[in-house]
Protein backbone atom coordinates (compact mmCIF):
# COMPACT_ATOMS: atom_id res chain seq x y z
CA UNK A 1 0.00 0.00 0.00
CA UNK A 2 2.74 2.40 0.94
CA UNK A 3 4.72 1.33 -2.11
CA UNK A 4 1.87 2.11 -4.39
CA UNK A 5 1.42 5.50 -2.78
CA UNK A 6 5.04 6.41 -3.38
CA UNK A 7 4.79 5.42 -7.01
CA UNK A 8 1.72 7.60 -7.45
CA UNK A 9 3.54 10.46 -5.79
CA UNK A 10 6.42 10.04 -8.23
CA UNK A 11 4.05 10.06 -11.16
CA UNK A 12 2.46 13.28 -9.92
CA UNK A 13 5.87 14.84 -9.52
CA UNK A 14 6.88 13.82 -13.06
CA UNK A 15 3.71 15.37 -14.56
CA UNK A 16 4.33 18.57 -12.61
CA UNK A 17 7.82 18.81 -14.04
CA UNK A 18 6.43 18.27 -17.54
CA UNK A 19 3.92 21.06 -17.02
CA UNK A 20 6.69 23.38 -15.91
CA UNK A 21 8.81 22.37 -18.88
CA UNK A 22 5.91 23.23 -21.19
CA UNK A 23 5.59 26.62 -19.52
CA UNK A 24 9.29 27.28 -20.03
CA UNK A 25 9.05 26.24 -23.68
CA UNK A 26 5.99 28.41 -24.25
CA UNK A 27 7.60 31.33 -22.46
CA UNK A 28 10.77 30.99 -24.53
CA UNK A 29 8.73 30.75 -27.72
CA UNK A 30 6.84 33.92 -26.85
CA UNK A 31 10.11 35.69 -26.06
CA UNK A 32 11.65 34.46 -29.30
CA UNK A 33 8.59 35.54 -31.26
CA UNK A 34 8.67 38.96 -29.60
CA UNK A 35 12.37 39.27 -30.41
CA UNK A 36 11.74 38.33 -34.04
CA UNK A 37 8.90 40.86 -34.26
CA UNK A 38 11.20 43.50 -32.77
CA UNK A 39 13.97 42.68 -35.25
CA UNK A 40 11.56 42.65 -38.18
CA UNK A 41 10.05 45.95 -36.99
CA UNK A 42 13.51 47.54 -36.72
CA UNK A 43 14.47 46.28 -40.19
CA UNK A 44 11.21 47.59 -41.67
CA UNK A 45 11.62 50.93 -39.91
CA UNK A 46 15.21 51.15 -41.14
CA UNK A 47 14.10 50.40 -44.71
CA UNK A 48 11.35 53.00 -44.53
CA UNK A 49 13.73 55.61 -43.13
CA UNK A 50 16.22 54.77 -45.85
CA UNK A 51 13.49 55.18 -48.46
CA UNK A 52 12.46 58.50 -46.92
CA UNK A 53 16.07 59.70 -46.88
CA UNK A 54 16.49 58.68 -50.50
CA UNK A 55 13.20 60.36 -51.35
CA UNK A 56 14.26 63.53 -49.55
CA UNK A 57 17.66 63.40 -51.22
CA UNK A 58 15.97 62.80 -54.57
CA UNK A 59 13.60 65.70 -53.97
CA UNK A 60 16.53 67.92 -52.97
CA UNK A 61 18.42 66.82 -56.11
CA UNK A 62 15.40 67.56 -58.30
CA UNK A 63 15.06 71.00 -56.71
CA UNK A 64 18.78 71.64 -57.17
CA UNK A 65 18.62 70.53 -60.81
CA UNK A 66 15.57 72.72 -61.39
CA UNK A 67 17.36 75.72 -59.87
CA UNK A 68 20.40 75.03 -62.04
CA UNK A 69 18.19 74.83 -65.13
CA UNK A 70 16.57 78.16 -64.26
CA UNK A 71 20.02 79.72 -63.75
CA UNK A 72 21.29 78.30 -67.04
CA UNK A 73 18.16 79.52 -68.82
CA UNK A 74 18.72 82.98 -67.38
CA UNK A 75 22.34 82.91 -68.55
CA UNK A 76 21.32 81.72 -72.00
CA UNK A 77 18.62 84.39 -72.15
CA UNK A 78 21.13 87.05 -71.19
CA UNK A 79 23.62 85.73 -73.75
CA UNK A 80 20.92 85.77 -76.41
CA UNK A 81 20.08 89.39 -75.54
CA UNK A 82 23.76 90.30 -75.55
CA UNK A 83 24.29 88.72 -78.96
CA UNK A 84 21.16 90.44 -80.23
CA UNK A 85 22.49 93.77 -78.95
CA UNK A 86 25.80 93.19 -80.77
CA UNK A 87 23.80 92.54 -83.94
CA UNK A 88 21.79 95.72 -83.40
CA UNK A 89 25.03 97.69 -82.97
CA UNK A 90 26.11 96.47 -86.40
CA UNK A 91 22.72 97.35 -87.86
CA UNK A 92 22.99 100.86 -86.42
CA UNK A 93 25.92 101.42 -88.80
CA UNK A 94 23.53 100.79 -91.69
CA UNK A 95 21.43 103.71 -92.84
CA UNK A 96 17.68 103.67 -93.01
CA UNK A 97 16.19 105.02 -96.27
CA UNK A 98 15.53 108.34 -94.50
CA UNK A 99 19.08 108.52 -93.17
CA UNK A 100 20.40 107.81 -96.65
CA UNK A 101 18.52 110.78 -98.10
CA UNK A 102 19.70 113.01 -95.25
CA UNK A 103 23.28 111.88 -95.87
CA UNK A 104 23.05 112.62 -99.57
CA UNK A 105 21.65 116.10 -98.89
CA UNK A 106 24.36 116.80 -96.29
CA UNK A 107 27.12 116.41 -98.90
CA UNK A 108 26.17 119.76 -100.44
CA UNK A 109 26.69 121.55 -97.13
CA UNK A 110 30.05 119.85 -96.54
CA UNK A 111 31.18 120.70 -100.09
CA UNK A 112 30.36 124.38 -99.55
CA UNK A 113 32.37 124.33 -96.32
CA UNK A 114 35.52 123.30 -98.22
CA UNK A 115 34.92 125.33 -101.39
CA UNK A 116 34.22 122.24 -103.47
CA UNK A 117 31.99 122.72 -106.49
CA UNK A 118 29.42 119.97 -107.08
CA UNK A 119 28.79 119.42 -110.79
CA UNK A 120 26.61 116.35 -110.26
CA UNK A 121 25.30 114.32 -107.32
CA UNK A 122 22.86 111.55 -108.30
CA UNK A 123 21.60 108.24 -107.01
CA UNK A 124 22.20 105.17 -109.16
CA UNK A 125 20.66 101.69 -109.14
CA UNK A 126 21.22 99.95 -105.76
CA UNK A 127 22.48 96.40 -105.33
CA UNK A 128 20.75 93.85 -103.15
CA UNK A 129 22.81 92.61 -100.23
CA UNK A 130 21.07 89.42 -99.18
CA UNK A 131 17.30 89.47 -98.74
CA UNK A 132 16.84 92.50 -96.52
CA UNK A 133 19.89 94.74 -97.01
CA UNK A 134 21.11 96.86 -99.90
CA UNK A 135 24.00 99.02 -101.07
CA UNK A 136 22.77 102.35 -102.36
CA UNK A 137 25.03 104.39 -104.62
CA UNK A 138 25.66 108.10 -105.05
CA UNK A 139 27.54 109.12 -108.18
CA UNK A 140 29.32 112.47 -108.03
CA UNK A 141 31.53 114.90 -109.87
CA UNK A 142 33.42 117.51 -107.83
CA UNK A 143 35.67 120.33 -108.90
CA UNK A 144 38.18 121.88 -106.52
CA UNK A 145 41.79 121.81 -105.46
CA UNK A 146 43.17 118.43 -104.54
CA UNK A 147 43.67 119.60 -100.96
CA UNK A 148 40.05 120.70 -100.56
CA UNK A 149 38.77 117.48 -102.13
CA UNK A 150 40.81 115.53 -99.59
CA UNK A 151 39.30 117.56 -96.73
CA UNK A 152 35.79 116.89 -98.06
CA UNK A 153 36.33 113.15 -98.33
CA UNK A 154 37.79 113.03 -94.83
CA UNK A 155 34.71 114.79 -93.48
CA UNK A 156 32.41 112.36 -95.27
CA UNK A 157 34.41 109.46 -93.81
CA UNK A 158 33.76 110.72 -90.26
CA UNK A 159 30.20 109.42 -90.43
CA UNK A 160 29.27 106.54 -88.12
CA UNK A 161 27.69 104.66 -91.01
CA UNK A 162 29.17 102.05 -93.33
CA UNK A 163 30.17 103.83 -96.54
CA UNK A 164 32.86 103.22 -99.14
CA UNK A 165 34.19 105.02 -102.19
CA UNK A 166 33.66 102.32 -104.77
CA UNK A 167 35.55 103.99 -107.58
CA UNK A 168 37.08 107.41 -108.28
CA UNK A 169 38.95 109.11 -111.11
CA UNK A 170 40.84 112.37 -110.57
CA UNK A 171 42.18 114.51 -113.41
CA UNK A 172 43.25 118.10 -113.84
CA UNK A 173 40.74 120.65 -115.12
CA UNK A 174 43.28 121.87 -117.70
CA UNK A 175 47.03 122.11 -117.99
CA UNK A 176 47.22 125.51 -116.31
CA UNK A 177 44.56 125.04 -113.63
CA UNK A 178 45.22 124.16 -110.00
CA UNK A 179 41.80 122.55 -109.78
CA UNK A 180 40.99 118.92 -110.41
CA UNK A 181 37.88 116.93 -111.23
CA UNK A 182 36.93 114.02 -109.03
CA UNK A 183 34.40 111.59 -110.50
CA UNK A 184 33.32 108.60 -108.49
CA UNK A 185 30.71 106.54 -106.72
CA UNK A 186 29.98 106.22 -103.00
CA UNK A 187 28.42 103.00 -101.71
CA UNK A 188 26.19 103.23 -98.63
CA UNK A 189 24.87 100.23 -96.68
CA UNK A 190 21.11 100.52 -96.16
CA UNK A 191 18.65 98.48 -94.08
CA UNK A 192 15.02 99.40 -94.87
CA UNK A 193 13.71 97.79 -91.64
CA UNK A 194 16.16 99.59 -89.36
CA UNK A 195 13.72 102.05 -87.77
CA UNK A 196 11.20 99.30 -86.96
CA UNK A 197 13.93 97.05 -85.50
CA UNK A 198 15.27 99.80 -83.22
CA UNK A 199 11.75 100.53 -82.04
CA UNK A 200 11.06 96.86 -81.21
CA UNK A 201 14.39 96.37 -79.44
CA UNK A 202 14.49 99.68 -77.58
CA UNK A 203 14.51 98.02 -74.12
CA UNK A 204 17.48 95.79 -74.96
CA UNK A 205 19.33 98.78 -76.43
CA UNK A 206 18.70 100.90 -73.32
CA UNK A 207 19.79 98.09 -70.98
CA UNK A 208 23.11 97.31 -72.64
CA UNK A 209 23.88 100.94 -73.42
CA UNK A 210 23.53 101.68 -69.71
CA UNK A 211 25.90 98.80 -68.90
CA UNK A 212 28.43 100.07 -71.44
CA UNK A 213 28.24 103.57 -69.96
CA UNK A 214 28.86 102.17 -66.44
CA UNK A 215 31.90 100.24 -67.66
CA UNK A 216 33.17 103.34 -69.44
CA UNK A 217 32.83 105.34 -66.21
CA UNK A 218 34.72 102.66 -64.24
CA UNK A 219 37.51 102.62 -66.83
CA UNK A 220 37.63 106.40 -66.69
CA UNK A 221 37.93 106.37 -62.89
CA UNK A 222 40.70 103.75 -63.03
CA UNK A 223 42.58 105.85 -65.56
CA UNK A 224 42.37 108.90 -63.26
CA UNK A 225 43.69 106.88 -60.31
Amino acid sequence: MFGLGKNKSKIVDDESIKDKSKFVVVGFSVMLLAFLIFVITEIYTSIQLSKQNKLMQGTSKIEEDANNIVIQMAKVGNDVNKNEYEYIKEIMMFMSPTEFQNFKNSISGMANEFNVQINSLNESKPDKLGKIYAINYIEYQFLSTYENLTLLKNRIAETNFKINIIEENIYRENAKSEKVYAEGKVGVYVFPGKEQLLKEKSKIIQKFKAEEEKLAEKDKDKAVE
